[in-house]
């Protein structure tokens, strides 16, 4: 019998929401099944009522609220999770959460169109592409109780999988005589099982076609009901022909999910040093992790047969000097480093308590008298076997402070054209830093508000480490921001070449618009036609030039033929990782080709195409500098240091602390339609910025 999630875990969690979703996925469940319904402007929603009234602090009907006006409305929240509310998912901020799940782990997704009271134009259409889109088609099962919305999904896609949903197993079973379907989706009822028993209903469904009951004999609470729910006979319903069951309960049928053991990747010819926990060459029969593993009390290590090996540990303590000086830690780790003497072992390890750790490896030498000495093509093979990686913990001052940007945010939105975007840059990720919590106060923002992307001024990392372990880094940065199913639009910073510290394995420029933009070149614009606005995104750094920090002549006149073609009365917004100008730049007293850029907007701004603000990162600083035509915005950096020195005069920089909100750092922007101003709505250390656009 294979279990499928309804609506996610909806006796534990709110219904059809991103938590009840991820409780889901922590189980060894066949799929999730959801609901789908469109919004006034034409945005998937994931919803199950064709009214907001049950399910949410508001009244009305979806088909007739924007989505604009679905995210203000607040879903009870559930105090297990999350102290404060929740709002209606979008159906592309779900893929983008569960995606990586289906693709990882087989999981399923039925998609429930809920068209049949509301008979919603383009939906059929506009559900196969965004699936296409993240590359889902097999994961994915359809279903309706609008017959010809049914067939009209196999007229789009001959290939995807679609079921009926009935009131009965007859009323599926006359469907399925009528229109090939993979399965029928019954509302079971007692004289159901017999018809399921027999044996001419057994030839209709013939070999592969799923029955998935649901709402079995008697209905199961939904969130936060409290009622007793009954257990169903898994093995009596599949004696009688049910292959899945759809359930609210799914915690009650199966397990939690065994995480896959890590492979410990080792490199040979390396050691760690016993005095500074840093990697260091050695002779050949040494073989060390250069990448740190985060373990937890019950996580154990596996080692094959024949393979020594030593553990290094390191604490979750944050050094001070990291945070409050500049400084580059030279292997990318916030981790301290615990100098306590490990022996060598052969043996399995089971940790007792949280912390980070290395290993290095060696064959082990049996004597020639023990029974399978030979140790002909040894290779080390040491894997990590976590028990469950515990939920992110919350804080409430970062509750607080999501509930605080999301007010500030909406009371900014002056019109319904305005453009909202997060904005960040310089996450610098390190082990052990507070990206996590960044990506999750992240998540937990943009899932309450109308936002059209995310954008990241650049350095990702601080591009000291190996190539490959780089772009480890940057993946994982990379995917924690698209998980929000917004679109990402990101600058190449100095740091992104890799070239820090005499890095050898450094990007040309070239190589990073391939890898960090799909694109051919880094730079790049995107248009909004309903504001009549164009955003350009700016490459900025060189090491192989003789003046790093710049612009080359080829994006200088790119950027020419970029305003030239614009229409009248449109504005342009710059964003760039390093500032055009000196005078706001600390580490060089010059900037390649800056004033000539400055110059081309300076034109083009005089001639009525609008330049909104220049914004930037790099300096790790605040600043707004107005002694040009258009304010040049620098904002600080999200990677939790504070260092007061090596800043541009006239800049400024916030005071950030452990286990308080100025850990993180970042901005929504509201860039408002009428072209008037910038509004910067500040997430964590520091304030609200509003920028007058002259």
């Amino acid at each position: 019998m294979k279990i499928w999630a309804h609506r996610g875990c909806s006796y534990k969690y709110p219904e059809n929401t991103l938590s009840s979703f991820r409780e889901a996925c922590r189980y060894e469940i066949m799929g999730i099944e959801l609901d789908i319904q469109l919004s006034r402007d034409g945005e998937i929603v994931v919803i199950h009522d064709e009214r907001v009234d049950r399910t949410t602090d508001g009244n009305g009907y979806v088909k007739d609220m924007t989505l604009r006006e679905l995210k203000r409305l607040r879903i009870l929240p559930n105090p297990q999770s999350s102290k404060i509310y929740e709002t209606i998912p979008t159906m592309r901020e779900v893929l983008a959460y569960l995606a990586p799940v289906c693709h990882r782990d087989g999981l399923l997704i039925n998609i429930e169109l809920k068209n049949s009271v509301v008979r919603y134009e383009g939906m059929e259409q506009k559900i196969l592409d965004l699936v296409a889109e993240y590359e889902l088609g097999n994961n994915i099962i359809y279903s309706s109780f609008n017959k010809d919305s049914v067939r009209l999904l196999k007229e789009l896609d001959s290939g995807v999988k679609v079921c009926i949903l009935s009131e009965s197993v007859s009323d599926g079973l006359e469907f399925l005589r009528c229109v090939p379907v993979e399965g029928i989706h019954p509302f079971l009822k007692a004289k159901d099982i017999a018809l399921l028993m027999k044996e001419s209903t057994r030839d209709i469904l013939g070999q592969g076609i799923r029955v998935r009951a649901w709402n079995i004999r008697s209905g199961e609470p939904f969130f936060p009901e409290n009622r007793r729910y009954e257990i169903q006979d898994t093995e009596r319903l599949e004696q009688a022909g049910i292959t899945d069951l759809f359930t609210n309960i799914p915690e009650t049928y199966v397990p939690l999910k065994r995480l896959s053991p890590k492979q410990i990747i080792l490199e040979k010819g390396r050691n760690i040093s016993d005095e500074t926990g840093y990697i260091q060459s050695a002779e050949e029969i040494y073989l060390a992790s250069g990448r740190f593993y985060h373990v937890y009390p019950g996580d154990r290590l596996r080692v094959n047969r024949g393979t020594e090996y030593r553990i290094y540990r390191y604490s979750t303590d944050i050094k001070g000097d990291l945070i409050h000086t500049y400084c580059y830690e030279p292997e990318q780790n916030w981790a301290s480093y615990v100098r306590e003497q490990e022996e060598w072992r052969t043996y399995d390890t089971t940790f007792d308590r949280e912390c980070y750790i290395r290993i290095v490896a060696k064959q082990r030498f049996l004597p020639e008298s023990v029974e399978g000495n030979d140790t002909a093509g040894w290779e080390p093979c040491v894997l990590l076997e976590c028990v469950n990686e515990p939920d992110m913990e919350w804080p409430d001052y970062f509750q607080a402070e999501t509930l605080l940007t999301v007010e500030k945010v909406w009371n900014c939105l002056l019109d319904e054209e305005d453009l909202a975007f997060a904005v960040i840059t310089d996450t610098h990720y390190v082990n052990n830093g507070t990206w996590e919590r960044s990506a999750y106060n992240l998540q937990q923002v943009v899932t309450r508000l109308p936002l059209n992307g995310i954008i990241h001024l650049g350095d990702l990392t601080d591009g000291i480490l190996p190539i490959a372990q780089t772009k480890e880094s940057v993946e994982y940065v990379m995917a924690d921001m698209k998980r929000t199913g917004l679109p990402v639009y990101f600058c190449c910073g100095n740091h992104d070449s890799n070239y820090f510290y005499n890095n050898p394995e450094k990007m040309t420029e070239r190589e990073m618009s391939v890898y960090y933009l799909r694109k051919e070149r880094p730079w790049y614009y995107v248009d909004y036609p309903a504001q009549k606005l164009r955003i350009l995104y700016l490459y900025s750094f060189d090491y192989r030039e003789k003046i790093r920090y710049g612009f080359p002549i080829e994006e200088l006149e790119w950027i020419k033929e970029t305003l030239e073609d614009m229409e009248d009365e449109w504005a342009v917004l710059v964003c760039s990782h390093v500032p055009p100008l000196p005078e706001i730049h600390f580490w060089s007293d010059q900037i390649r080709n800056g004033e000539a850029l400055l110059e081309i907007l300076e034109k083009y701004h005089a001639e009525g195409k609008k330049v909104l603000a220049y914004v930037h990162g790099h300096n790790h600083g605040e600043q707004i500098y107005t002694r040009r035509p258009f304010p040049i915005v620098s904002l600080g950096c999200n990677k939790m240091e504070d260092f007061q020195d090596r800043k541009p005069r006239g800049s400024w920089t916030y005071t950030r602390r452990q286990g308080t909100v100025t850990e993180d750092l970042w901005d929504v922007m509201i860039v408002h339609a009428d072209h008037s101003g910038i509004d910067f709505i500040r997430f964590g250390a520091g304030e609200d910025k509003h920028i007058v656009c002259g």
